[in-house]
């Protein structure tokens, strides 16, 4: 979910700013954008990281990060976890929940990858789909991993 801290009374609200990203994605640009909120924890940390987004040229498949828009006007940047003929499915990287179906007209962009730490890594990398497929596979288990983690990393 496309959450910020800070006062929102002094924030662009993204239906002002989302527009210009999406014409630049028609003109054939990619954009950068940044995580908010924690769904895309661990992979993805606000303020920190971000993801580079391309316009979608080729199918969607499983483990594709996408930027979508939900019928009630929020934009989200969640993972697939499934495709079928009722729509794509997406889970966020600390969620279990699966939502979905969506239809393909609400998915606006594909990453083509992601800055974790300064450092550029693609989401084609055998490294990243193996993390993926291993992390979809986990996903019962995520809230536990999860609380390991940031109990290991001090946060």
């Amino acid at each position: 979910m496309m959450e910020q801290s800070g006062n929102y009374e002094d924030m662009i609200h993204t239906d002002e700013w989302m527009p210009i990203y999406l014409k630049g994605l028609e003109n054939g640009q990619k954009i950068k954008i940044g995580p908010f909120g924690f769904s895309m924890y661990p992979l993805l940390v606000g303020n920190r990281d971000s993801l580079v987004l391309t316009q979608i040229d080729r199918p969607l498949k499983r483990c594709d990060i996408c930027l979508y828009r939900r019928d009630n006007g929020i934009y989200v940047t969640h993972t697939i976890h499934h495709i079928d003929e009722n729509g794509i499915y997406f889970v966020g990287e600390s969620q279990r929940g699966i939502e979905g179906p969506l239809r393909q007209d609400q998915v606006l962009a594909v990453a083509e990858s992601y800055i974790r730490r300064g450092i550029e890594y693609s989401c084609d990398s055998p490294s990243y789909k193996l993390f993926h497929e291993i992390w979809m596979l986990l996903r019962p288990a995520r809230p536990l991993l999860i609380k390991i983690y940031r109990k290991i990393r001090g946060f």
